[in-house]
C-alpha cells in the first residue's frame, strides 16, 4: 500500500502542478487577448477590466495611476481608424501570485489613407488579485510614436 501511494504521488503530484501552472498561463493568455481586443476595438472598459483597479507604477520618479493608464489608452487608440495587433516570442514567467510577460508585438494601424506597422518589445507585469490575473505594470506602448517614427523599442 505504501509503495502504491508513493508511486501515485510521484506521477500524480507533478501532473497536478503542471495543470495548475497551465491554468494560470491560460488565464494570463486570456487577459492578454482581452487587452488586444480592447486596443483593436478601442474599448476602454474592456481594457480597464484587464488592469488592476489599484494600478500604481513609478516611472521617472513619478507615480502613474489608473487615470494616466486611461489617458495613454485613449491617446493610443482614438487617432487611428484601424488597429490590428499580433504577437510572437511570448514568454510567461510565473512566480507564485506574480507573473511577467515578455513578448514581441506587431501593430498594424491605419489613419485615413496612411497605413503602417511597427514592432516593439513589451514587458507586462501581472498579479493574481482575489483569484484573478490583472495587469499591474503595463508596457510602454506608444502607437503614435511607432506609427510616425517606426519601431519604438
Amino acid at each position: 500500500m505504501k509503495k502504491r501511494l508513493s508511486l501515485l504521488s510521484i506521477f500524480v503530484l507533478p501532473l497536478i502542478l503542471i495543470f495548475c501552472g497551465n491554468s494560470d498561463r491560460e488565464k494570463i493568455e486570456y487577459v492578454l487577448s482581452k487587452r488586444d481586443k480592447a486596443f483593436e476595438t478601442k474599448n476602454l472598459e474592456l481594457y480597464l477590466s484587464c488592469i488592476s483597479p489599484n494600478y500604481k507604477e513609478e516611472k521617472n520618479g513619478q507615480y502613474i495611476g489608473i487615470e494616466e493608464i486611461k489617458r495613454n489608452f485613449l491617446s493610443n487608440t482614438s487617432i487611428f481608424d484601424r488597429i490590428k495587433i499580433s504577437h510572437s516570442n511570448r514568454t510567461i514567467y510565473l512566480n507564485g501570485e506574480k507573473a511577467d510577460v515578455a513578448q514581441r508585438t506587431t501593430v498594424e494601424v491605419k489613419l485615413e489613407k496612411e497605413e503602417g506597422h511597427f514592432a516593439l518589445n513589451e514587458n507586462i507585469g501581472f498579479e493574481k488579485i482575489n483569484g484573478k490575473w490583472l495587469i499591474v505594470k503595463e508596457s510602454n506602448t506608444d502607437f503614435l510614436k511607432g506609427f510616425v517614427f517606426g519601431e519604438s523599442k
